[in-house]
C-alpha cells in the first residue's frame, strides 16, 4: 500500500486563532494591537470575527501575518430569562478577502432559518462554523439538525475560563454520529479583559494549526476548505499518514496517542513516567472512518477530523 497523507506531507503549519473580538465590537484591543500581540505569542493568522460586522482587515496583511476576513453572528431565543437564553453563535470565514456585505436573512431561532443562513451563506462563498454549544445553552435539539457547516468549535478558551465549559468535543462526536464530517477547531474567543499575565486571561489558549503550500488568503483559505487542519489547546501533530496498512502519528511529546472509530474500538499509546512522540496503529478492523486524539502531561488536546474509508482505499 502506498503513502497515503492524511495531514499534508508538503507546504507549512500556521498557527491560527479563528475566533477573535477586537474594539469593533466587544473586545478590548484593537486590530492592529491584536496582530502584534499574537505574532508574539507565535501565531501567523487571526480570524477578526467581531460580533454581527463583517470588516476586513487587508491593511493588516504582511509576510508573517494573514488576517482572516471573518463575522460571528448570534441569533437567540426570545423569552429565555437573562443570562439563560439559549443560543446560536456561528462564526462565517469569507472566501473574498476584502467582501465587507454580510447575505441577509432572518434572525429568528428556528432551525428552518439557521438552516437558510447557513445555505445562503455557503452559496457567497462562506465557511460555516458552530461554536461553542456549551456556553450556548444548547444540546443536540438544536445542533444536530444543522446542515451545511464546515466546522465545529471543540475548544473555546474563553469559555473555558469564565465557565469551564469551553469544550465540545462530546458535541463534535455526537455530529460525527448523524454523519456530519466537520473540522474540529479550537480558538479563543477573546474579548481580553484580563491581562496577559491574568489567570483569566483569554488569549493563547485554544488554537488551530492549518497546513498550506504557503501564507496567502487563496491557500489558507483552500486548506481551511478541504478540512487539512486540526484543533489543539496545547500539543501538536507533526505528521499524519498511512503506509502498509498501517497508520503513523508524530507529535509533540505527549502522554497518550489515539486512534479512534466509529465503534467503540479504540488504539491507545500510553506513556507511563515518560513521553510518546509517535506511535503506529493498525488499521485490521476497516472502520468506516479513523480520528486521532493526543493529550499531554497537562491533559491539554489535539484533535484531527474524521478521515472516512475511502480517502485511504
Amino acid at each position: 500500500m502506498s503513502r497515503v497523507d492524511l495531514l499534508p506531507s508538503k507546504g507549512h503549519f500556521y498557527k491560527a486563532n479563528l475566533h477573535c473580538h477586537s474594539t469593533l465590537s466587544d473586545g478590548r484591543y484593537t486590530p492592529e494591537q491584536l496582530k502584534a500581540l499574537y505574532l508574539q505569542h507565535g501565531y501567523q493568522i487571526i480570524a477578526f470575527s467581531d460580533h454581527n460586522r463583517l470588516v476586513p482587515h487587508p491593511e493588516l496583511k504582511e509576510e508573517g501575518f494573514l488576517p482572516l476576513n471573518a463575522v460571528e453572528i448570534d441569533i437567540s431565543r426570545e423569552g429565555d430569562p437573562k443570562g439563560g437564553r439559549r443560543t446560536y453563535h456561528l462564526n462565517f470565514y469569507a472566501r473574498e478577502e476584502t467582501r465587507s456585505e454580510f447575505v441577509p436573512f432572518c434572525r429568528e431561532y428556528k432551525v428552518q432559518f439557521i438552516n437558510e443562513l447557513i445555505a445562503r451563506a455557503n452559496e457567497a462563498g462562506f465557511l460555516v462554523q458552530y461554536n461553542h454549544p456549551r456556553w450556548s445553552l444548547q444540546d443536540a435539539r438544536d445542533y444536530l439538525p444543522l446542515e451545511g457547516l464546515w466546522g465545529f468549535e471543540v475548544f473555546n478558551t474563553g469559555c473555558e475560563v469564565e465557565m469551564l465549559n469551553g469544550w465540545g468535543d462530546e458535541e463534535f462526536v455526537q455530529m460525527l454520529r448523524a454523519g456530519r464530517r466537520l473540522a474540529p477547531v479550537a480558538t479563543d474567543d477573546n474579548h481580553n479583559r484580563f491581562g496577559e499575565e491574568d489567570p483569566c486571561c483569554d488569549s493563547f489558549g485554544g488554537f488551530t494549526m492549518i497546513k498550506a503550500p504557503e501564507l496567502t488568503y487563496d491557500a489558507i483559505w483552500s486548506a481551511l476548505e478541504k478540512k487539512d487542519c486540526y484543533a489543539s489547546n496545547g500539543p501538536l501533530i507533526r505528521q499524519l499518514y498511512i503506509e502498509n496498512g498501517r497508520v503513523y502519528l508524530e507529535t509533540s511529546p505527549a502522554a497518550v496517542l489515539m486512534m479512534r472509530t466509529e465503534t467503540r474500538h479504540t488504539e491507545i499509546r500510553r506513556a507511563f513516567g515518560e513521553t510518546l512522540t509517535q506511535a503506529a496503529f493498525p488499521l485490521d478492523r476497516n472502520p468506516e472512518y479513523i480520528r486521532f486524539e493526543v493529550a499531554d502531561a497537562r491533559g491539554r488536546k489535539a484533535m484531527t477530523r474524521a478521515y472516512e474509508r475511502a480517502e485511504w482505499q
